[in-house]
């Protein structure tokens, strides 16, 4: 059983003022990655976590949903999760940092934000909330079904929220709505054939005629603003001179334009195909990527492949 709080209203309700706090910072970045935001954003140690993609994703946003509740509903119980939260986010801003990322991904696609900023906001807060003394001050809250309740709900909202299209799932009128997204994990498709893949399949199979593109040689993944597609297809325009068939798909993105594009030479001639996938969906996949296939079955694949790396 909790022991009474025994301190002054006044001093009660100035420690409650980092836990409102906290509580409105996590709600604002869980919000605009549940609504605007996609598992590409998330940090490389999260996502390498070895849970499927969706899951992690919006098992991150539940856990911070439900922190949240808990931290409103028994200040008590939450300042304690709610610390625990920041230090969680603080190791992983430090290997974002040491990686070079300048964007944590907190907030979705919507607000770029450099993680040592990220990280500088993060400690300031867990200082604050600790030299509040919670252990001491804080009021116990709602009894303590209402915090369980509360937080059970915002577990599972992430799930009512999902935009993650599943393959061969069908979509409103034929084509995905703005805000989805689909997982291209290409190299979980060796030893499958084309037809076996997301490209063959709703929805994507509006966008790509699989029948139509060459069932042997190097398929190419590649964005135009990617600098390393940049690179990779230049060498590729050095080094394909018809020895196999080339296949390029282009994934498409919302903000593309002639100004940022960094893309200008790729292989060119009888043996190149070229393929698109609109920026109807977002495409989880790091390029440039790369698909061998022999008679229509996937050999080798690989994602992030450079110069060296190439297949």
């Amino acid at each position: 059983m909790e022991t009474p709080s025994v301190t002054s209203p006044a001093r009660a309700r100035l420690a409650l003022v980092p836990v409102w706090l906290i509580a409105l910072w996590v709600l604002a970045g869980a919000t605009f990655k549940l609504f605007w935001g996609t598992p590409a954003l998330l940090p490389a140690v999260v996502r390498d976590l070895g849970l499927e993609l969706g899951l992690t994703y919006n098992l991150a946003i539940g856990i911070e949903l439900a922190i949240v509740a808990v931290a409103l509903a028994r200040p008590r119980w939450g300042w304690i999760l709610q610390a625990a939260l920041l230090v969680v986010f603080d190791v992983v801003l430090t290997t974002q940092i040491a990686a070079g990322d300048t964007n944590c991904g907190c907030f979705g696609s919507k607000f770029s934000m450099p993680p040592w900023l990220m990280m500088g906001i993060d400690t300031a807060l867990l200082v604050f909330l600790l030299a509040m003394k919670p252990w001491r001050h804080l009021p116990a809250g709602a009894p303590p079904l209402v915090p369980v309740g509360a937080a059970a709900v915002a577990l599972a909202l992430p799930w009512l929220f999902d935009r993650q299209v599943q393959t061969g799932e069908l979509v409103a009128n034929g084509k995905p709505t703005a805000g989805q997204w689909i997982e291209l994990d290409v190299e979980s498709w060796v030893g499958q054939t084309i037809f076996d893949t997301p490209l063959a399949q709703p929805p994507l199979d509006v966008y790509v005629d699989v029948n139509a593109l060459p069932l042997e040689g190097l398929w190419v993944f590649w964005r135009a603003t990617c600098e390393h597609c940049r690179d990779h297809l230049a060498h590729l325009a050095d080094s394909e001179h018809g020895q196999r068939l080339v296949t390029l798909v282009q994934i498409e993105e919302s903000n593309d334009t002639l100004g940022n594009r960094v893309v200008n030479r790729m292989p060119d001639g009888n043996f190149v195909q070229h393929a698109t996938l609109p920026p109807s969906l977002t495409y989880l996949l790091q390029t440039p990527a790369e698909l061998v296939l022999e008679a229509g079955t996937i050999t080798a694949a690989k994602e992030a492949v450079t110069v060296e790396t190439g297949l």
